[in-house]
């Protein structure tokens, strides 16, 4: 035992390695506190049912006959903007999420088991404060996953298995921003030089729906030896298309100059003609699909001692087909008011996760892991609401025996590496909506925990 401070220390060494290396990456590493405290490792560790969520031919190393665990928890994620020029800090709220998660297992024969999992793949929320320039391009993002699968395992031989995992996930989606519209002298005609405008009105344009669709994972394992094991699967990606409905959230009636600055003040009588073109707008939702990456995990697992056991995986993550719906946009009687369009492209990308768990006696374990997620995005294309750049976790975890099953818990920090970036601010006046070239510090962290309770029967 004596090899665990150094063992932790190195871990912990590994991952601060890269927490200088947005917003957190839009998938997470598992629901379950042991596959948090894992960092997502685990797609060869046998005889955990919470790593059967990562693997379905893994239900076959199970040795109870039935067994189940139930788990809850909170995820946060935070964005931070920084503009270089005066070093003013930005940060973003609406940063907490529930975070449950169930895992069942059933032994049918001794080649087949069946299993159940309930988790949440995907989650991304962000609220941009009203003094961030960026709320023309999104001020508030809300995506989330609810995925529920049956599973079954069989064993074609003692060393190798198969699995199968297969059901529905409901995505949630909502985004939000700020939009301007043209105050002419009469608001109820199309803005032109008989019916000049001198004046914006500013409002938030806020679309949300939900859609549920068909999700699904395939694994192996081979286990070479009896303290070897070699594993991956593949799960599926999500693509859907909402049923997105539309609001303007209430704020208070928010007027700008030509130039678009608050000072000086439009001039008298904005409010009454801005009122006016309050009640003609008509809010529409963007179009398009929510479409979610899939995931190749690849690891190999060595039982070093009876006390010892580590992993290391790779992963390889199909973000280049992630797609969100357009943006909503009002219409005026000057036309239809709609932020700028964007034509960054995501990307494929390799990143990998390792772990370490140990035996302390016969009712204590404990587990470190650390990962590092690829970056969605090229050079300066990140942004607020998806961010896109690399991010690097750490994670630990300890499970205790008590009441003839295991309470766990699990804890994973995540930081994404500081990116430059132009395009992030915007500036509106009467001729539209630009960027002002600035360049702004893109930044991301998150934190996972989570508490459960496991079962054998």
């Amino acid at each position: 035992m004596c090899m665990l401070p150094k063992t932790l220390l190195m871990l912990a060494g590994i991952g601060l390695v890269h927490t200088a290396v947005q917003g957190q990456a839009i998938w997470l590493p598992g629901s379950d506190p042991v596959t948090i405290g894992r960092s997502g490792t685990g797609v060869a560790f046998g005889r955990s049912l919470e790593a059967c969520s990562l693997n379905p031919a893994l239900l076959v190393t199970l040795q109870d006959q039935k067994s189940g665990f139930l788990s809850v928890g909170m995820e946060l994620q935070a964005t931070q903007l920084t503009l270089p020029s005066n070093e003013r800090v930005l940060y973003s709220s609406d940063r907490n999420r529930f975070l449950p998660a169930l895992g069942v297992s059933l032994r049918y024969s001794p080649k087949l088991t069946f299993g159940l999992k309930v988790d949440n793949p995907f989650l991304r929320h962000a609220e941009l404060p009203m003094e961030s320039s960026s709320r023309f391009f999104g001020q508030g993002i809300d995506l989330t996953t609810l995925r529920t699968e049956l599973q079954a395992g069989y064993a074609v031989t003692p060393a190798f298995s198969l699995g199968l995992s297969a059901g529905m996930t409901k995505i949630d989606y909502a985004s939000q921003l700020s939009l301007r519209s043209l105050v002419p002298n009469n608001p109820e005609l199309p803005a032109g030089e008989l019916n000049p405008a001198e004046v914006l009105l500013e409002t938030t344009a806020r679309q949300e729906g939900s859609v549920s669709v068909p999700s699904f994972a395939v694994g192996f394992r081979y286990a070479a030896t009896s303290r070897w094991t070699l594993a991956g699967s593949f799960t599926s990606g999500l693509k859907g298309r909402p049923n997105l409905s539309t609001s303007m959230p209430e704020r208070g009636l928010d007027l700008f100059n030509e130039r678009g600055f608050s000072t000086p003040a439009p001039p008298h009588g904005s409010e009454e003609r801005a009122l006016v073109l309050l009640n003609t707008m008509n809010v529409k939702p963007g179009s398009g699909d929510v479409a979610l990456p899939h995931k190749i995990q690849l690891g190999v697992r060595q039982r070093f001692s009876q006390a010892m056991t580590w992993e290391f995986d790779l992963r390889y993550v199909g973000a280049s087909v992630i797609e969100l719906p357009g943006q909503p946009t009002i219409d005026t009687p000057s036309g239809v008011v709609a932020t700028m369009e964007r034509t960054y492209k995501f990307m494929d990308g390799l990143g990998f996760c390792g772990m370490l768990e140990l035996t302390l006696n016969k009712d204590w374990t404990a587990r470190a892991g650390v990962s590092y997620d690829p970056a969605l995005r090229s050079g300066e294309e990140v942004e607020a609401m998806l961010g896109g750049a690399k991010v690097a976790s750490f994670s630990t975890g300890l499970s205790y025996k008590l009441l003839g099953g295991e309470l766990s818990a699990g804890y994973q920090y995540r930081q994404a590496q500081n990116k430059e970036a132009n395009g992030v601010e915007g500036v509106w006046s009467v001729y539209g909506l630009a960027t002002t070239g600035t360049q702004t510090r893109v930044e991301g962290m998150g934190h996972i925990w989570s508490v459960g309770f496991k079962k054998s029967f």
